[in-house]
């Protein structure tokens, strides 16, 4: 608490506990008002001492995927500057509810985050009956923090080197050929239900509870396609175990200039995901001021953003109304989307 606040606090009650010792004052009156002042004075010390014990950063994704490793990153930088270590928890499962109905339920004090993603603020929703939280009200916006291009890519033993070449087969094999997503409503899953309906196909769609599984079973040859993340896919692209169809980005990347993007083939389409940190709602405004901060020290680091850049992923910072209001504008796009039918729940 400001030195000066405490010294008008004990001004102010020091008469009235010198009375309170001569009887001029009743006891019981005296409790309630310390007690109000202790209302008062306590969230000054908890905002200002934050954090104070080890953060936890939940990722509704297994390890080894592409928001598994941006979390690993951030709780690098954020512990540097908090002196607190930040542990990532993954807890998969359930597209994503487990670990965003863990985060709403969680004391909101700013010591557990959550690293969502568009999938579960935006599809989810609407992908289940009933979620045992509201995702608008639950869940308290902090910041966006990237945006991570995806990639198509094939395995080799499908033969498919081109976006042309998955056409063909397609129209021609009309729901056989598998692809994965890390889960219903995911990024990769509605990154390939827009391009079915763009390039007049019907694929098979298989839901891991990941990229990292998702990618082991492209790896081992048990599914044909992913819209995978380019800091996944990258090395087993160079390897030669994945081929690269198209990037989803805008832009060719300079990572691997030869390969054409979506739009090159279906112009207009795009394919990438973004992820933020949210926490419970009811935290203390001044706690979530300081969290979006010092995000934006972290990414605003040269050695984080050269970092990012070598994944192929695009640091996104900005303001916790931007952030609230990308949410709020995609779920009521989604929302109406869902309603008049014209994406399909499975």
């Amino acid at each position: 608490m400001p030195s000066n606040m405490h010294n008008a606090l004990c001004n102010a009650t020091s008469p009235l506990i010198a009375r309170a010792r001569r009887g001029f004052v009743h006891r019981a009156a005296l409790a309630a008002l310390l007690t109000a002042i202790a209302w008062i004075t306590v969230p000054a010390f908890a905002q200002g001492s934050f954090p104070n014990r080890p953060v936890k950063l939940l990722v509704s994704f297994p390890p080894g995927g592409a928001v598994d490793l941006v979390a690993r990153d951030l709780a690098t930088g954020l512990g540097t500057l908090w002196g607190q270590p930040v542990v990532v928890d993954n807890r998969p499962g359930g597209n994503g509810v487990i670990a965003a109905d863990a985060t709403a339920k969680a004391a909101p004090d700013g010591h557990t985050l959550f690293l969502t993603y568009d999938g579960i603020s935006g599809v989810v929703p609407f992908m289940q009956d009933k979620l045992p939280y509201d995702t608008l009200a639950d869940l308290k916006p902090i910041g966006m923090v990237a945006t991570l291009p995806l990639i198509l890519v094939a395995t080799p033993s499908s033969k498919i080197k081109t976006v042309a070449d998955l056409v063909t087969l397609a129209k021609a094999k009309p729901g056989e050929i598998d692809y994965a997503s890390n889960g219903v409503g995911a990024a990769p899953h509605m990154s390939m239900e827009v391009f079915q309906r763009a390039a007049g196909v019907k694929l098979k769609h298989i839901p891991y509870k990941g990229s990292g599984p998702a990618l082991q079973d492209m790896l081992g040859g048990r599914v044909s396609l992913f819209w995978a993340a380019v800091s996944s896919a990258m090395p087993h692209i160079q390897s030669g175990k994945l081929v690269p169809l198209a990037f989803g980005s805008r832009e060719r990347s300079a990572l691997l200039p030869q390969v054409p993007t979506l739009a090159e083939s279906f112009s207009g389409l795009e394919a990438v995901t973004w992820i933020g940190v949210v926490g419970p709602a009811k935290m203390p405004e001044a706690v979530v001021q300081k969290i979006n901060a010092d995000l934006q020290k972290v990414l605003q680091s040269p050695a984080y953003r050269e970092l990012q850049t070598a994944k192929g992923n695009e640091v996104r910072g900005g303001t916790i109304d931007e952030f609230a209001k990308q949410i709020r504008v995609e779920y009521e796009r989604n929302k109406a989307m869902f309603a008049s039918g014209e994406i399909a729940r499975e």
